[in-house]
């Protein structure tokens, strides 16, 4: 549900059709893919989705970072200044001491419980090798995480809450809009084609 709640929006963002609309063309899309794909066509779809994906946020911290001389720092001082220190700290989602041991929880094992990620282990050809591929999956998604908060506080800072909530609510289209601004339609058209590549991956 949160995929296709993301992919509505982005095809709403890029060609303005109503996102009911949106959400159904993008769920027969994946319907036919995955039919008449099958398993070989879901493993290209990853392969592809993680190099896009590695290439485009990679490409996007060094534009956002360009724009504060490389430094965190002067990102991170700049969202201070027009949101105050409350927008860097944590605990935003959640108050409670346990709420947050809870939410941790989920998110480290949720994400190891997840179809799309389960499933690939029947895609290696022993023990061995699956061993191999999650330690290069780790170390890629910890990559992966270290740098998308400077991709979120920078369209904070660069693009700004006001629009990004005016786009879509819950701010799932600030990559987007922060690849617009700092790299063109082009660029914007890129990252689109990453966020539904990796949309396509997962459902």
């Amino acid at each position: 549900i949160a995929q296709m709640v993301g992919a509505g929006n982005l095809i709403r963002l890029l060609f303005g059709i109503p996102y009911e609309w949106a959400v159904t063309g993008v769920g027969i899309v994946m319907l036919a893919y995955v039919l008449f794909g099958g398993m070989i066509a879901t493993t290209w779809v990853q392969i592809i989705k993680a190099v896009l994906l590695l290439l485009g946020v990679s490409i996007l911290t060094t534009l956002v970072l360009a724009q504060f001389d490389f430094s965190p720092a002067r990102l991170y001082a700049a969202v201070a200044e027009r949101y105050g220190p409350a927008a860097l700290e944590p605990g935003g989602l959640v108050t409670d001491p346990l709420d947050a041991v809870s939410l941790g929880l989920a998110l480290m094992l949720g994400l190891l419980g997840l179809p799309h990620i389960l499933m690939r282990f029947y895609t290696v050809p022993d023990a061995r090798a699956a061993r191999a591929s999650v330690l290069y999956a780790t170390g890629f998604i910890g990559y992966f995480y270290l740098i998308i908060p400077i991709v979120g506080f920078g369209a904070s800072a660069l693009v700004g809450r006001e629009l990004i909530a005016k786009v879509d609510a819950g701010g799932n289209m600030a990559a987007p809009l922060a690849a617009e601004l700092l790299g063109g339609t082009p660029f914007l058209g890129f990252i689109a084609a990453v966020a539904f590549a990796t949309i396509l991956a997962v459902v």
